[in-house]
């Protein structure tokens, strides 16, 4: 777990097989105005590897035990990727009284699409598909190649090094039940909830963004929702996507 910073408590949650690496030009940023704690999920980066637990269910109830371990009555959590499950996963399970803010970082309440919601990363076929090159010698490769993808310009090869460095710290059948766990979850309705309670922002990426804004508009009105780059935005554009969560946390 790393910590930085006075104020405000905001908990940062690295998406699928990430580390907070992830966070590494985010945290200078926002810890100059709050109190960020970044934490690696269960047997992800430099977390303990266990056998059971590697599920959302079990990682919601992880970030309600973290909150209480640090005495955290009130916080902001923001979530990249399927970070944004292990936050829709704790609201689900515990609800928002301790939630100040919610930045939900460019995924879907439900990974796969369906013939009214085309918002998601792929039918349940095609992410079974996924699924099942997770759980082979492609993993690795295949995970580099996926970062790599959520660049506008060209991914930094010693980002993309540590990346799947990381990433190999979570083996492949871990992280293929871990995906596949994720298609069971729909946390569409826990988003339309958090929406009337607390303040929400979306961040997106471009390619899927006319299907997400669509979706945020029929099911979250109250959200702010931005589009940025490309997956790894928080990277690429430091600047605009530490500006954007600033902006909103302090109700700019």
């Amino acid at each position: 777990m790393l910590e930085a910073g006075n104020g405000e408590p905001l908990v940062l949650i690295p998406g699928w097989a990430c580390s907070t690496d992830v966070f590494a030009r985010n945290i200078p940023a926002l810890s100059k105005r709050y109190r960020v704690i970044a934490y690696d999920p269960r047997s992800q980066g430099r977390s303990d590897q266990v056998a059971v637990g590697n599920d959302y269910g079990r990682r919601g109830e992880d970030l309600a035990e973290l909150l209480d371990a640090l005495g955290l009555e009130r916080a902001a959590l923001l979530g990249w990727s399927l970070g944004v499950f292990d936050v829709l996963s704790y609201l689900d399970r515990f609800g928002l009284d301790r939630i100040t803010s919610l930045v939900l970082v460019d995924e879907s309440p439900t990974i796969i699409k369906t013939a009214d919601d085309d918002w998601g990363e792929g039918t349940a076929e095609e992410v079974a598909g996924l699924v099942a090159t997770v759980n082979s010698p492609a993993y690795l490769p295949f995970f580099r190649e996926y970062m790599a993808a959520g660049f506008e310009g060209e991914a930094p090869e010693e980002l993309l090094d540590r990346m799947t460095d990381s990433a190999g710290a979570l083996p492949a059948d871990r992280a293929a039940a871990l995906l596949e766990d994720a298609t069971r979850h729909d946390f569409r309705a826990i988003s339309r909830v958090a929406a009337k309670r607390a303040p929400v922002l979306q961040i997106l990426r471009k390619d899927w963004s006319e299907a997400a804004l669509r979706w945020i508009r029929e099911n979250q009105a109250a959200a702010r929702a931005e589009v940025l780059g490309g997956h790894l935005m928080l990277h690429e554009y430091p600047e605009a996507f530490n500006k954007t969560v600033l902006s909103f946390l302090s109700g700019e």
